[in-house]
């Protein structure tokens, strides 16, 4: 996954802690004299945002680097400013393979790519301070990404016309990396008349929903935080109102009738996850359902990267290969390239089911103590008088551990070649453990070479005794 972009709550919580340390760079901050002379509170603002030192260790290496603009808006160079987005070309056929596998399933996936805080709000920028940032070049840069989407197989909503014509409400919080509760209802608007016009839509079931006024939202900000930790100051917290989105029925009794299974689920980030507090919504999967007339069942969630949240909903109950859902919303911020090969080699296996929908060729089951860091277990063996030829088999493991809590650790699979694929899995802590699936690499290293054995080495301890079941499939 791209930690550079995994910025969840966790960011939030860990800016705050260190914003107590803040004491010596606040000196950084000029004397009275500069502060009366200052103006639109450009006071706070610190030389050291530039000293690349303060951006060298944990959560604030997502931060680099913290970039003043007008009305007290503020920017990360690297995240916000950036002009490259994109599929590299290498691993634009895994895309299309893994649409084509959604679509063979019967499930369509629509893609809500939320563009940078710097071209939705680039009218908040100094044209001296624009860090590289080219609005030409990332809005082409962005629309070519949306055709690689369309062009892989997805359903892409025409985003560009948010970029081109920002709604008047700000989209996002001006020192937050969140949309606000316009910028979500601007983008699931884009992205139901899209869906709209797709003939699947038509045998979606419908629900009518209607959204009204919640509580405000008090946003003191990521970018904030980075901003009171290295200068001492802070800009103070911003309030929007939020929104909820509930039912509408033709009777109160229809409102308490047993639902079907959703057939429409949302995935995707922090930005539109569901929240148990209300001050921190931004109603997106709402509005979605409003905009849509259908149900979503909502699998975002904050700080897992490009795939997490799709990862935990194909490995949860409530996927049924057998009876899928017949759309995935993928909310998904338009830095993410998708590039990962070890997100593709996971999904595949999950979206067709697993070992249940293809052939067992070798199994083994295991019991140990807790696991301990760097041994080494051999989960499966194929050797000796019962060793079988799987040169150039296009299988899968399926891997699962009793004890969840174990989410680091090395797979090796070892070849008759010579050759060894070692892959690293690492998971956030709240994407659920236990289900494991990899694909056999396609890397030509492997090409008609005979699977040896199959190792399990852990990278963190586990914390009880744990059954390993190991299968490959076919």
């Amino acid at each position: 996954m791209n930690t550079l972009l995994s910025l969840g709550l966790a960011t939030g919580l860990a800016l705050g802690a260190l914003a107590a340390q803040a004491a010596e760079p606040a000196k950084a901050s000029g004397t009275n004299a500069d502060k009366a002379a200052c103006s639109d509170l450009q006071c706070l603002v610190c030389p050291a945002l530039s000293d690349p030192r303060h951006y060298a260790e944990g959560r604030m290496k997502l931060m680099r680097e913290i970039v003043p603009g007008k009305d007290r808006w503020l920017f990360r160079s690297a995240v916000d400013l950036t002009n490259d987005f994109g599929i590299p070309a290498p691993m634009r056929p895994e895309f299309a393979r893994l649409m084509d596998t959604f679509h063979r399933q019967g499930i369509q996936v629509a893609m809500a790519i939320q563009p940078t805080r710097g071209l939705m709000h680039r009218d908040k920028l100094y044209g001296d301070r624009l860090h590289g940032f080219d609005y030409p070049r990332a809005s082409h840069n962005l629309a070519t990404y949306l055709g690689q989407l369309r062009q892989g197989g997805a359903v892409v909503a025409p985003m560009m016309q948010l970029v081109q014509q920002p709604p008047k409400a700000e989209f996002f919080f001006r020192r937050d990396h969140h949309w606000t509760p316009a910028g979500a209802e601007a983008t699931a608007r884009l992205m139901a008349e899209e869906i709209r016009r797709q003939p699947f839509y038509a045998g979606l079931t419908k629900k009518h929903y209607r959204t009204e006024p919640g509580v405000m939202v008090p946003k003191d900000g990521t970018l904030n935080l980075a901003l009171s930790y290295i200068c001492g100051n802070n800009y103070g917290f911003q309030y929007v109102r939020g929104y909820q989105t509930i039912p509408v029925a033709d009777s109160a009794d229809a409102l308490f009738d047993e639902a079907p299974d959703p057939e429409v689920i949302l995935v995707g980030d922090s930005n539109a996850a569901a929240r148990e507090d209300e001050s921190k919504q931004f109603n997106f999967d709402g509005y979605l359902k409003q905009y849509l007339d259908v149900d979503v069942l909502n699998y975002a969630l904050p700080g897992v990267g490009e795939d997490g949240s799709l990862l935990e909903y194909l490995l949860s109950a409530d996927y049924k290969p057998e009876a899928p859902p017949k759309l995935i919303v993928w909310e998904l911020p338009a830095n993410y390239r998708l590039d990962s090969p070890l997100m593709y080699r996971q999904l595949v296996p999950a979206i067709q089911g697993g070992c249940k929908a293809s052939k067992e060729v070798l199994a083994s089951k295991l019991r140990r103590p807790a696991l301990k860091v760097g041994e080494r277990i051999e989960l499966l063996s194929n050797a000796g008088s019962a060793r079988q030829a799987l040169g150039g088999a296009r299988g899968f493991l399926d891997i699962r551990l009793s004890d969840r809590n174990v989410k680091d650790f090395y797979i090796i699979v070892y070849y008759d070649n010579g050759a060894r694929d070692k892959v690293w899995f690492r998971r956030e802590a709240v994407v659920s453990g236990g289900q494991y699936y990899l694909e056999l690499s396609k890397d030509p290293a492997f090409a008609g070479a005979n699977l040896l054995s199959v190792f399990l080495e852990p990278t963190k301890p586990g914390t009880a005794a744990t059954d390993v079941e190991t299968r490959l499939c076919l």
